[in-house]
């Protein structure tokens, strides 16, 4: 009668797993004044707000969120991205018929091989679960910030509307009313 031997195979291995995600989208912004002009209002308005300059960009990261908005174009990027240090272990048995001939190598390297695709899958798994995490994250965001950005596109308006008036005659009198986000300006012209 023949023995069977278990084979026992374990590994560990260490990676980096990282998730990302953005969207983009353009702000619409009248042209009321030259581009130039509209991209300076739209940067003070943006400073205000906590935005940096970088380069081009306004810039701001918000529970890690990163926003950049490029003034002289109106595009928006927001991008949200993790990266973790995981480690990932696995075992797995096997039975051969001799201890250390052609059937237990054979065994072991089939061993190896389906743990390999355990690590694989186990990392796939996990990437997966971070990618709905940054996915999450970016969604949560959005809302607030799409709010934020229509309120900053309306300033930038009201105040090129403002500096157009100017250039236009002497400015009477001004009237906002910003939870109607309406505006009238009296003009002499």
């Amino acid at each position: 009668m023949s023995r069977a031997y278990r084979i026992c195979i374990r590994d560990s291995v260490r990676q980096v797993i990282r998730a990302r995600d953005h969207v983009s989208t353009t702000l619409e912004l009248l042209n009321i004044l030259p581009p130039d002009q509209t991209a300076a209002l739209l940067e003070a308005e943006l400073e205000k707000r906590g935005f940096k300059k970088v380069g081009n960009l306004q810039v701001r990261q918000q529970q890690g969120v990163n926003v950049s908005v490029d003034p002289s174009t109106g595009t928006v990027t927001v991008k949200a991205d993790v990266s973790q240090e995981v480690q990932i272990k696995a075992e797995t048995t096997g039975y051969a018929t001799d201890e250390k001939g052609t059937s237990a190598k054979r065994v072991e390297q089939a061993l190896r091989n389906e743990l390999a695709g355990s690590i694989k899958q186990k990392a796939d798994q996990r990437k997966a679960s971070m990618q709905a995490e940054v996915t999450g994250a970016l969604e949560a965001q959005l809302g607030d910030l799409r709010q934020e950005l229509d309120q900053v596109v309306n300033r930038v308006t009201a105040e090129a509307l403002k500096r157009k008036a100017a250039q236009l005659g002497t400015i009477k009198q001004v009237t906002e009313d910003p939870q109607a986000g309406s505006m009238t300006i009296v003009l002499e012209v």
